[in-house]
């Protein structure tokens, strides 16, 4: 429940304050992000896809030097997404890119506080006798999402779909 009105507020600031959106979303993000395509070689042009879902836009770099990134994890990832980008070593499925446009309207909301929410979420899960990953509330948020195909989900679903307690 708490994060529910957390996003809701962030919301409504963000809605107050013109342009702050894509500054709240590239702290740190999208700057992470930059730091590592650079880290890993990953050429500036021709990037990525640009996937589109509801309002939300993100940039999927499917590059095999991400596999520099996606190997030095604490748990096997296929993806992961840094503010509006998604890392995969090779092409993604739309399974895999529902999951992962989540996670970026979960960046785009919590901006700079997602990643200290997340760490959160999953030692809450760990405290409870809980999988770290399998019971954080943001990947449980993002694994509902990979049923419906991103062109078929409810945009008043995506709008708040970090789960309530």
């Amino acid at each position: 429940m708490t994060f529910f009105w957390a996003a809701r507020f962030i919301d409504g600031w963000l809605a107050l304050i013109r342009g702050a959106r894509a500054a709240w979303r590239a702290l740190p993000g999208d700057l992470m992000a930059f730091l590592v395509m650079r880290s890993c070689g990953i050429p500036r042009t021709g990037l990525g896809r640009e996937v589109r879902s509801a309002a939300t836009s993100a940039i999927v770099v499917e590059h095999p030097a991400a596999a520099h990134y996606l190997d030095h994890q604490w748990i096997p990832v296929h993806a992961q997404t840094l503010g509006r980008y998604v890392f995969a070593r090779e092409r993604l499925s739309d399974r895999t890119i529902a999951h992962e446009m989540e996670h970026v309207r979960q960046w785009e909301r919590l901006g700079p506080l997602f990643l200290p929410a997340y760490v959160a979420s999953s030692g809450v899960a760990l405290l409870r006798g809980l999988h770290p990953y399998g019971a954080n509330r943001f990947e449980v948020a993002a694994r509902r999402q990979e049923s419906d195909p991103p062109d078929r989900q409810d945009p008043r679903r995506q709008a708040y779909s970090i789960p309530k307690p």
